[in-house]
């Protein structure tokens, strides 16, 4: 029977991104420990306050496929997402990272890295703690949030990798496409949705929705309401709003949701757009492995001790 594990993300804490390198010497003062000196350069001048620069474009293994958001896509590392978000938002996009994303895992006494991170842009500055600390994330007052990217990137350390996808985008007065127009864009862009789901019921600022979710089988076959597995295999992923929330089901497929926001002074007009990205088989069987892993690093790590710890002979009573 299919197994179903539901996760909620743990609230965010601002951390700083870090470089780090060495062993061998410089070879012909071009490079040292196969990083080049310029990129040393930069990280260090980068200093502990912040990411390093940006390069961009990022550096992409060329063998990923499948389906993009803002060049994201599902198995890229950590590093590789990272690095393509930031170039996507932006020098000044605020990056915060998370070292905890799936509750109710057994990490097995092992550090994890980064799990999840958001990277955001828009207007901000920073936060009077003394006047308005209700007011603040993080160190910033943010005046308008124009997008942000939300990634889970669980993983044992040095092999966390990104699973599920978020993105919202905000639009300014003046700014916003059409409505026709962004649902022409996402249908280009991913295809026939599946599903399809209109409200014109007033809320907030909104004058109503239109959701769309593109629903697949794992061996890549969109799913009909007819089929067995489509109300198991919908809604593995919630495009909307703050909630970054995922399931996964093994032997579904890919789940892309999109929420389009319409906007209350003109119901032609998108206010918000939200999309969200998962692979339910892969992300099963990912998180299971890296399960089983952390195991198997805690209960070596825990045999080392012991061995060292000596036997009975170095016990003085």
């Amino acid at each position: 029977m299919p197994k179903k594990t539901p996760i909620a993300m743990l609230a965010l804490s601002v951390l700083l991104l870090s470089a780090c390198g060495g062993g061998n010497e410089p070879a012909d003062g071009q490079e040292e420990a196969g990083v080049p000196l310029d990129e040393l350069e930069e990280a260090a001048m980068a200093g502990p306050d912040g990411p390093a620069p940006l390069r961009c474009p990022a550096k992409v293994r060329k063998t990923l496929t499948g389906p993009d958001i803002i060049g994201l896509r599902l198995g890229m590392t950590l590093e590789e997402a990272m690095a393509t978000t930031r170039c996507s938002l932006g020098e000044d996009a605020v990056v915060t990272e998370e070292k905890r994303w799936l509750d109710r895992l057994d990490t097995h006494g092992v550090a994890l890295g980064t799990q999840f991170f958001s990277v955001e842009k828009g207007s901000y500055r920073p936060c009077n703690f003394a006047s308005e600390w209700q007011e603040c994330r993080g160190k910033f007052k943010w005046e308008h949030t124009d997008e942000i990217v939300r990634v889970a990137t669980p993983g044992v350390p040095g092999k966390e990798t990104a699973m599920v996808v978020w993105r919202t985008q905000k639009f300014r007065d003046g700014q916003m496409p059409s409505v026709d127009a962004t649902l022409e864009a996402l249908t280009a862009k991913y295809g026939q949705p599946q599903v399809r789901e209109n409200s014109d019921s007033p809320r907030g600022y909104s004058a109503g929705t239109r959701d769309l979710q593109w629903v697949y089988d794992r061996s890549g076959n969109p799913l009909s309401e007819a089929n067995p597995l489509f109300g198991r295999c919908r809604n593995g992923i919630y495009a909307g709003g703050e909630n970054t929330g995922a399931s996964w089901t093994d032997g579904c497929g890919l789940n892309i949701s999109a929420r389009v926001v319409l906007s209350g002074n003109n119901p032609g007009l998108v206010m918000e757009l939200h999309t969200a990205m998962i692979q339910q088989s892969t992300t099963y069987a990912y998180i299971e492995g890296m399960q089983a892993e952390l195991q198997r690093i805690g209960n070596a790590r825990r045999e080392a001790e012991v061995k060292e710890a000596g036997d009975a002979s170095d016990v003085r009573l």
